[in-house]
């Protein structure tokens, strides 16, 4: 019977004692696409043509690749949800997010030093909507910003009187058509579960269970000594 409590006790306490277990990242990569449908005087000398009238050439083109976990999705019936694009073991800047403009190529990556905001990934309802993306970058000593919202993209120059002057727009293809090649990634080195190494708050919590058991048992050995001896009188 003591020996049936005991490991009772010791069960519970490590059921208390053991955090419960973190879900690990599940990395999926994926290409993407997109359109040209704007284009200025300022669009052309960069390189950018309306894809329409430059069907599988390189102006018209927007193409792209990203890397997200995918356990981060959203359920159905959620609305829109921006997902945060990060850095991970064994994926370099280029794998993680980048999108290609035309035929220069104008390119933009995770990790570019004049990101505004995002790169993140953006879900409508459970499925890809697009991107979160501001980024300023200069060509020929002029400033333009890319602004990506969901399934909507834009370049303007940046004037130094403050205004600003449309050079392109667009938009990527959204919804369950637009991430194609999807494939999981297994990084080179991923890093270990969060379960993996005891922290020390869990450390002392399991010395105190292994303690207090150890005190139990020797008072129901004693109990047991004590009632053997008065069953012999």
């Amino acid at each position: 019977m003591y020996k049936f409590l005991s490991v009772v006790m010791m069960f519970g306490l490590t059921l208390i004692v053991i955090p419960p277990v973190t879900a690990m990242p599940i990395y999926t990569t994926a290409d993407f696409s997109g359109s040209i449908s704007t284009v200025t005087g300022l669009g052309n000398s960069l390189g950018l043509q309306q894809t329409d009238t430059c069907s599988g050439c390189a102006g018209g083109s927007v193409s792209g690749h990203v890397s997200f976990d995918n356990s981060l999705i959203p359920a159905s019936a959620t609305g829109i949800v921006n997902v945060a694009l990060t850095s991970f073991a064994g994926a370099s800047d280029d794998s993680i997010f980048h999108i290609m403009f035309g035929s220069q190529p104008l390119g933009f990556a995770f990790g570019d030093l004049h990101v505004l905001g995002g790169p993140s990934i953006q879900f409508k309802n459970g499925v890809f909507n697009g991107f979160l993306l501001v980024e300023d970058f200069i060509v020929n000593d002029k400033t333009y910003e890319l602004s990506m919202q969901g399934g909507s993209w834009t370049m303007n120059w940046l004037k130094n009187n403050g205004s600003s002057d449309l050079v392109a727009s667009g938009y990527i293809t959204t919804g369950s058509q637009g991430l194609v090649i999807q494939e999981y990634f297994n990084p080179a080195q991923p890093p270990l579960p969060a379960t993996a190494i005891s922290e020390p708050p869990s450390l002392a919590l399991l010395g105190l269970a292994l303690c207090c058991l150890i005190i139990v048992r020797y008072r129901f050995h004693r109990f047991a000594i004590a009632r053997t001896r008065l069953q012999q009188f």
